[in-house]
């Protein structure tokens, strides 16, 4: 008896010692949040002890996919609430695995609007399955067939695969349109976090591209679109404020950036370098291109003016492995497909739905990039969340924030009004 008791008063306090994460004062539905915190915390601890038997730094993604996978045994499938009469069709477009969504109205006698969705996860985890319940949803909400892209993840498919996944699927679909009974003039774009990333990247690919139509809209919901600046303001108040906790700290972008580059090549090293931006050179921080694309001085001044901002300074003392990670890699981390922020000319670019959320390391990704679209004459609609964090739109099936729900809610407004 007296080593269960011993058994339980542990297990007992590890269970408070996950839950015990930062809350942000703002944030509604405060339980729910700490708890879907708590669930990253526990796969974080699970991974460590993952890594102790299977070498690499890769063991949260990989521990993660598993218990998605158990957790999917356990959720009643999306479709039984999330638009039981959508239909759902599992294809291949190009050779690249979709989900095709079709409002329950069947084949209408008027062509209908389409919607690509590329889901997120830092480009390690989920896929279509797991944003079933989301990608109903909006197939109901704007009368559209909806196409769900399953592109290939890292780190076992690392740069630019997972981007040319999403561009093949998307250029057959604007091509093959009309056999969905899809108006291909008449296409919208748009992902949450990574899916953001590649709608962007895959919007400009698409515009370059002669043989077939632009994409009408993008929605971009709190994207990640460059790897070259972990240090921006919004990195900073999280780190001040949340720490090492919650969806998205510096550490798991670190970790996920590395992979997509790196793959299963990615060690500590490399992470350290990037968490402490000491993968680019000094010369390229203090270069036009850097200040044009990535100066903090395009951010509003209350996303920038905290009392623990610290500005990028004139001195960026640059390690030996820093040296080397920038002259093996300088060409990959400069590509546009890789940082969006880096693209050249975003004229022409489609009309530009942008979401970016308070809690969130990434958010100044979304602001700056509204800016340069803006500087190049995109027709741009920002929305930005003071009481909103990472992921809040779509968790997994049965954890809803209503915050989130409303954020979607005028995402369908203005995608209804565009198509």
């Amino acid at each position: 008896m007296s080593w269960f008791r011993l058994v339980s008063f542990l297990l007992l306090l590890y269970v408070a010692f996950i839950f015990y994460v930062p809350v942000p004062d703002n944030v509604n539905q405060k339980l729910q949040y700490r708890s879907v915190s708590a669930m990253t915390k526990f796969s974080k601890h699970l991974a460590t002890l993952y890594s102790c038997f299977v070498p690499g730094t890769t063991g949260q993604v990989k521990m993660t996919r598993k218990l998605l996978d158990i957790t999917r045994k356990w959720v009643l499938p999306s479709g039984k609430i999330y638009g039981p009469d959508v239909h759902l069709s599992v294809e291949r477009f190009d050779g690249v695995k979709v989900h095709v969504y079709t409002p329950p109205a069947g084949i209408s006698q008027t062509l209908l609007p389409g919607f690509i969705y590329i889901h997120g996860g830092g480009l390690g985890f989920f896929d279509p399955e797991h944003y079933d319940g989301l990608t109903r949803k909006m197939c109901l909400e704007l009368n559209a067939v909806v196409i769900s892209i399953d592109y290939r993840l890292t780190p076992e498919h690392v740069f630019p695969i997972p981007f040319e996944d999403s561009f093949k699927a998307t250029k057959w679909f604007l091509l093959h349109a009309v056999d969905y009974n899809v108006d291909a003039e008449r296409v919208a774009i748009g992902g949450d976090s990574a899916g953001g990333y590649l709608s962007t990247t895959v919007a400009q690919a698409i515009h370059d591209d002669a043989t077939t139509f632009d994409l009408k809209l993008q929605v971009l919901l709190y994207p990640w679109l460059q790897i070259l600046d972990l240090k921006t303001p919004s990195y900073q108040k999280y780190r001040y404020e949340i720490g090492s906790e919650g969806i998205i700290p510096l550490e798991i972008v670190a970790l996920f950036a590395a992979m997509h580059v790196y793959g299963l090549q990615t060690n500590e090293t490399i992470l350290e370098a990037f968490m402490t931006n000491n993968h680019i050179s000094e010369e390229f921080k203090q270069g036009t291109l850097y200040k044009e694309k990535l100066s903090h001085s395009l951010l509003p001044s209350k996303h920038r003016d905290y009392p623990y901002y610290q500005p990028p300074t004139k001195s960026f003392p640059q390690s030996d492995d820093g040296r080397r990670i920038w002259e093996e890699s300088s060409k990959v981390f400069l590509d546009p497909k890789l940082s969006p922020l880096l693209m050249e000319d975003l004229t022409g670019m489609p009309v530009t739905y942008i979401v970016t959320v308070e809690y969130d390391s990434i958010r100044d990704d979304g602001i700056i990039y509204g800016k340069l679209l803006e500087q190049a004459g995109v027709d741009v609609t920002w929305r930005h969340y003071d009481n909103a964090f990472h992921g809040i739109i779509w968790v997994a099936p049965g954890i809803i924030f209503e915050d989130g729900s409303k954020i979607m809610e005028e995402v369908y407004t203005f995608v209804r009004s565009k198509l």
